[in-house]
């Protein structure tokens, strides 16, 4: 079932690629923007990251910590950030424990929509923005999922993507 918009948000404790203790619960005070990517290989979801990465003083800003969920390995998401530094935290999930847990979709229809909603574009962008190409490694049908939870631990906005690149507006998130 999809969560919605002032329930408290799951709970969830694991590690990030690096091996550093994650816990939602911990992090009472700050306010956590909660994306669920498709995996390393994604284009979109690269294009995605870089447009994150240029607005990080706004969300430094606003009290707002960035957490990012692949469903790649560990060692794909540490070739896929081996050159370049961030000021996120990349969690692996390629059993999809947390995909589950915050119900994100797979929809091959959804994916088809994608085509007639500028995935193309998107897609060029993002591939232009790797360094060196990495393969996909997680399921080609998983829509993005993203959702703002408060300083209280709960879910200030939910945003569940009608085809791949739908991404919230980054002036939402305050």
């Amino acid at each position: 079932m999809k969560l919605s918009q002032n329930q408290s948000a799951p709970l969830f404790n694991t590690v990030d690629i690096w091996q550093n203790t994650v816990s939602l619960q911990h992090q009472q005070g700050h306010k956590i923007y909660l994306a669920f990517m498709r995996n390393a290989g994604c284009p979109v979801c690269n294009l995605r990251v870089h447009e994150l990465l240029q607005k990080a003083d706004h969300f430094a800003k606003h009290n707002i910590k960035i957490w990012l969920v692949y469903e790649s390995t560990p060692a794909k998401m540490k070739e896929y950030l081996s050159q370049q530094s961030y000021p996120f935290i990349f969690i692996a999930d390629p059993e999809n424990k947390l995909y589950q847990l915050y119900s994100v979709e797979r929809s091959t229809g959804k994916v088809l929509k994608s085509i007639f909603n500028g995935i193309l574009g998107k897609a060029m962008k993002g591939q232009k923005l790797y360094k060196e190409k990495i393969s996909q490694d997680g399921h080609t049908n998983t829509i993005p999922a993203e959702f703002l939870i408060d300083e209280k631990g709960r879910l200030q906005i939910v945003h569940y993507g009608t085809h791949i690149g739908d991404h919230l507006p980054i002036e939402q998130l305050r």
